[in-house]
């Protein structure tokens, strides 16, 4: 069905798409672990500060324990949005190192 040349060709094009997938899979890794890393840094800060909010509760005025309440949700926001980036790069990786088995499986 293919010559030699087209075979050959397409060989080398599966070889270099290997490799392009391996090159991702390199760079999701360490964004994962540098994003990962920097998540496990803070990753309680939320959950600290309303501890804190609640210790001092008695000691501040209304306005300003609604101010902190208002924050903390906010900040849990945050917190959210950053743990399910997270879990979003991590599945991207799964998904990409998948891919890359599938490719080689093809190649060979």
């Amino acid at each position: 069905m293919f010559s030699k040349k087209e075979l050959k060709l397409r060989q080398e094009i599966g070889k270099k798409n290997i490799q392009l997938c391996k090159e991702s899979v390199k760079d999701i890794e360490e964004l994962y672990n540098d994003l990962n890393n920097s998540y496990t840094s803070i990753e309680n800060v939320a959950e600290d500060f309303i501890k804190f909010t609640d210790t001092i509760k008695t000691k501040v005025e209304e306005a300003d324990i609604e101010k902190m309440q208002a924050f903390a949700k906010k900040l849990a926001k945050v917190d959210k949005v950053a743990r399910d980036a997270v879990r979003d790069i991590r599945d991207i990786l799964r998904s990409q190192k998948k891919r890359l088995k599938e490719v080689q499986r093809e190649l060979n």
